[in-house]
């Protein structure tokens, strides 16, 4: 006791500065409690730096010495507080799909529930859900988020509760319901406090909650056919992520901006932000992020390199056990294969990308792989008839999703055929009402587009 007096008094002054000396000595001393309680802030230190690697590392030292306590509620509480940090930290380091976050979030769930606090579930039941989301399995996912919800309910919560809506726009989003995505993050934000709920990034999915709500909320608000507001929720979450210099956030802020920009087919932005992106990702160790920067690079170059860098991140983005944004991916890819006319591999790419869609019920980018399927048909010089109905398709799944900025996109591609072939009143009489929904974003190349064409079939 009085070596870890001594030790602790020694080092007072750098405990501010260096957590893991103290760690160090104190489990040098024989201090087991000390040591694991540095190590834990250390931890903590490096993951609010998003180092995730020193983070990881420090945090496992904590484990080590938390797993030679006797089995009781106080080691599962200080396990549970470790494993809070290491799940976003390994997330970083190895991707939200990666073995090692499966095996923490697991455990931490599983204390959680030997507890029996559900304050204490909270946090794991989150991140649980955030690892079955990367995997693709989103009918578990719904199942986490209605867990979470419960417990917010029970306790009457609104830390918890704003964190079950975050456990909810994604999947409905990623789902295809664009109505109910909205509802929950105008739900979120109206609970969110910047300055009171700035510990959550680091223990809730390893991002801010608002930054999340913001950057798909613009891909939401595009897709249901408000892309000024969708630009507006964009620029604020990269200004929110900025502002709180969280490097996960604004990553995220960053991908989800990459992929806006992807819908609004404005390629020299998309490029810019993919590369900061890329910057970011490389310097801070994120292999997820730095992947899909790659990935949408590639389709901005519209290449046979760019089509070769998609290839290889898609491979590896697969073996990193990620389903989430696979749809979108291969997406991208049979984009650029029909460009360089490479066609049979680009129907095979939807036809696996479709298949995944029905299996996972990622069912976001049903509608534009069924309009590009179409397209590609075309080229082939297949079967008129085969191609109309693709398009027929994309505009039914874009309306039952109601999805108009899909839904105009499909609606000019059957008017493009159909003018084609002389059933100008047909087209025009197929295009001009999805157009006239429309209030807002009319300097959009697509609406830009569907004017122009409607000018021509007048």
């Amino acid at each position: 006791m009085c070596v870890a007096r001594s030790l602790e008094n020694q080092f007072a002054d750098l405990t501010a500065v260096q957590p893991e000396l103290l760690a160090h000595h104190y489990a040098a001393g024989g201090s087991r409690d000390k040591a694991i309680k540095y190590w834990r802030e250390a931890g903590e230190r490096a993951v609010r730096r998003a180092a995730n690697r020193e983070a990881v590392a420090n945090l496992r030292r904590a484990l080590s010495l938390v797993s030679k306590l006797e089995e009781t509620a106080e080691r599962w509480r200080a396990e549970l507080s470790i494993l809070s940090l290491l799940s976003p930290a390994l997330m970083g380091v190895h991707g939200w799909s990666g073995e090692e976050v499966g095996y923490a979030v697991e455990r931490a769930a599983e204390i959680a529930r030997r507890l029996g606090s559900s304050a204490d579930l909270a946090p794991s039941i989150a991140n649980l859900w955030h690892f079955n989301v990367a995997r693709g399995r989103l009918d578990r996912a719904d199942e986490i988020s209605s867990d979470l919800r419960r417990i917010a309910d029970e306790l009457h919560d609104p830390e918890i509760t704003l964190q079950a809506h975050h456990a909810t726009w994604p999947t409905r989003w990623l789902r295809g319901r664009f109505a109910d995505a909205s509802r929950e993050i105008d739900a979120g934000m109206s609970l969110y406090d910047e300055h009171r709920h700035r510990h959550h990034r680091y223990v809730y999915l390893g991002h801010d909650p608002a930054v999340c709500a913001l950057a798909i909320g613009a891909t939401v608000r595009w897709a249901l056919g408000y892309p000024e507001q969708a630009m507006r929720f964009d620029a604020q979450a990269a200004a929110l992520a900025r502002r709180l210099r969280h490097v996960p956030s604004l990553a995220q802020a960053l991908s989800l901006s990459c992929e806006l920009r992807k819908m609004l087919r404005d390629a020299p932005t998309l490029t810019h932000t993919a590369t900061e992106l890329l910057a970011l990702s490389e310097e801070h160790g994120l292999p997820q992020f730095r992947a899909t920067a790659l990935m949408f690079l590639g389709w901005a170059q519209a290449d046979a390199t760019g089509i070769t860098l998609l290839e290889k991140e898609l491979t590896g983005l697969k073996q990193m056990g990620l389903k989430v944004y696979l749809t979108r991916n291969m997406c991208l890819l049979a984009e650029s294969r029909l460009l360089a006319g490479r066609w049979t591999e680009g129907l095979e790419g939807i036809t696996e990308a479709l298949a995944i869609a029905s299996q996972t019920k990622e069912q976001w980018y049903v509608a534009p792989l069924r309009q590009l399927k179409a397209e590609i048909l075309l080229r082939v010089h297949g079967p008129i008839e085969a191609a109309e109905t693709e398009l027929q398709v994309a505009m039914s799944v874009a309306r039952q999703q109601a999805a108009k900025g899909w839904e105009l996109r499909a609606a000019m591609s059957i008017a493009r055929l159909w003018r084609d072939q002389g059933k100008r009143d047909n087209a025009r009489e197929l295009l001009a009402p999805v157009y006239g929904w429309f209030t807002e974003g009319f300097d959009t190349l697509d609406l830009r587009e569907a004017k122009t064409l409607l000018d021509e079939l007048a």
